[in-house]
C-alpha cells in the first residue's frame, strides 16, 4: 500500500469514527437533546445583540480584566434579560393560575355557565332559522353543564397546570444551555466550518438565512408578547374588577399563538361583561383588541420595531412570511411552545441548503442548460 491510500485509508477511518462518536454523544445527550435544540435556536436568534453587545463591552472604558470576559458577561446579560422577560412571568402565571384553580367554586361555576347558556339562548332564539337547533341542543347542554363535563374540565386544566412545572425545568435546563452556547458559540462555529465540506461563503449563506429567519420570528414574538400583553393589563386595570396583572401576563403569552392570539383572554373577559350587563364595557374591549392589539401592535408597531433592529443590527431573510407562519404552526405542533422559533429556522435551514444545492447543480451545467 503507497503513502496516499494509507493516507486515504486514514481519513475515511477517522470520518466513520468521528460520525460514529458524534452518533454516540448523541444518545448520551438523548434527554436533553430538545433543550440543546431550543437553547441553539435562540442563541442564534439573538446572535446579532449578543455580538453587538460584546463589541460594546470590549471598546467600553471598564478595566482590562472585566473586557477579558466579555464574552461571559454578554451571555450572562442576555441570560438574565430571559429570566426577566421569560422565567419570572410563567412562573408567576403557573402559580397564580394554580392558586385560582384549586380554589374554584364548582357549583357556582355551574350556575354562571348555565345562566350564560340561557341568556345566549333567550337572545338566539330571535332567530326563527335557529329555533329548531336551539330547542334540540337545549337539554343537552343543560344536562352536559349540570353533570360531571364541568368537573372533567376543571381536573384537566389542573392537570395541564400541574404538568407546567415541568415547563419551568425545561427553560431552567434552556437557560443553562442558552448561556453556554453563547459563551462557547464562536469557538463551536469555528469547529464546524472547519469540519463541514462547504465553502466560506456557503456556510455564511446558511448562516445569514437562519439567523436572519429566527431573528425576525423570535424579536416578533417577544415584541407583541410584552406590547400586548402590557396593553390589555392596562385596560383591564379600567376595565371592571379583574386581575389586571395575571390578565396581562396571560395575553402576552396568548399572543404568540399565530392566528388566534389574544383572542383566547379577551373572548371569555367579553362574554362575562356581556353576562353582567355591561354592554358598553364590552364593546370597548373589542374594539381595544382589534385595533389597537389586533392591528395597531401587531401590524404596524412590530414591523416597525423588526425594521428598526434590521437596521441596527443587519439581519436579513429571504423566506417567505406564509412559509414562515406555516413554519410556526407545524412547529408548534411537532415541539409545543418552542416550536415557534424551532420550526421556523430548521425550514429556513432546509431552504438555504436547498438554494445551495440548486446553485452548485447549475454550476456543473453547460451554459446551454443552465438558460432553459
Amino acid at each position: 500500500m503507497d503513502r496516499d491510500s494509507a493516507h486515504n485509508e486514514g481519513d475515511r477511518f477517522l470520518a466513520a469514527l468521528t460520525l460514529a462518536l458524534i452518533a454516540a454523544s448523541l444518545w448520551i445527550f438523548s434527554p436533553y437533546l430538545h433543550y440543546l435544540l431550543v437553547a441553539a435556536v435562540l442563541a442564534l436568534s439573538t446572535s446579532h445583540g449578543y455580538n453587538a453587545l460584546v463589541d460594546t463591552i470590549g471598546h467600553s472604558g471598564l478595566p482590562a480584566w472585566l473586557k477579558a470576559r466579555k464574552r461571559a458577561m454578554a451571555a450572562a446579560v442576555f441570560t438574565l434579560l430571559f429570566i426577566l422577560l421569560i422565567f419570572i412571568p410563567l412562573m408567576y402565571f403557573v402559580s397564580k393560575t394554580y392558586d385560582q384553580v384549586t380554589a374554584l367554586n364548582i357549583g357556582q361555576l355551574k350556575q354562571t355557565v348555565l345562566e350564560m347558556a340561557q341568556k345566549l339562548q333567550a337572545f338566539l332564539d330571535r332567530i326563527p332559522l335557529l329555533h329548531d337547533l336551539l330547542e334540540k341542543l337545549k337539554s343537552k347542554g343543560s344536562a352536559l353543564i349540570s353533570g360531571a363535563s364541568v368537573e372533567a374540565v376543571i381536573k384537566g386544566i389542573q392537570r395541564v397546570v400541574t404538568g407546567a412545572g415541568g415547563l419551568l425545568i425545561q427553560v431552567v435546563w434552556i437557560l443553562l444551555f442558552y448561556f453556554l452556547f453563547n459563551l462557547y458559540g464562536k469557538q463551536i462555529l469555528n469547529f464546524m466550518a472547519k469540519v463541514m465540506p462547504t465553502r466560506l461563503d456557503q456556510e455564511k449563506y446558511l448562516y445569514r438565512e437562519c439567523t436572519g429567519t429566527v431573528a425576525v420570528v423570535f424579536y416578533g414574538a417577544l415584541f407583541n408578547m410584552i406590547a400586548q400583553g402590557l396593553a390589555f393589563g392596562v385596560l383591564m386595570a379600567f376595565t371592571g374588577d379583574y386581575d389586571a396583572v395575571y390578565l396581562g401576563v396571560l395575553a402576552g403569552f396568548c399572543s404568540v399563538i399565530p392566528i388566534v392570539g389574544a383572542a383566547l383572554v379577551y373572548v371569555p373577559v367579553v362574554a362575562l361583561e356581556l353576562f353582567a350587563g355591561r354592554f358598553l364595557n364590552a364593546a370597548v374591549i373589542v374594539g381595544f383588541a382589534w385595533v389597537v392589539m389586533g392591528f395597531f401592535i401587531d401590524n404596524i408597531l412590530r414591523l416597525i420595531f423588526i425594521s428598526r433592529l434590521k437596521k441596527a443590527f443587519g439581519f436579513e431573510y429571504t423566506m417567505n412570511e406564509i412559509l414562515i407562519l406555516l413554519s410556526i404552526l407545524a412547529g408548534i405542533a411537532t415541539f409545543g411552545f418552542w416550536g415557534l422559533i424551532t420550526g421556523p429556522s430548521i425550514v429556513a435551514l432546509t431552504l438555504a441548503a436547498a438554494n445551495l444545492y440548486s446553485s452548485r447543480a447549475d454550476e456543473g451545467l453547460p451554459a446551454a442548460q443552465q438558460d432553459r
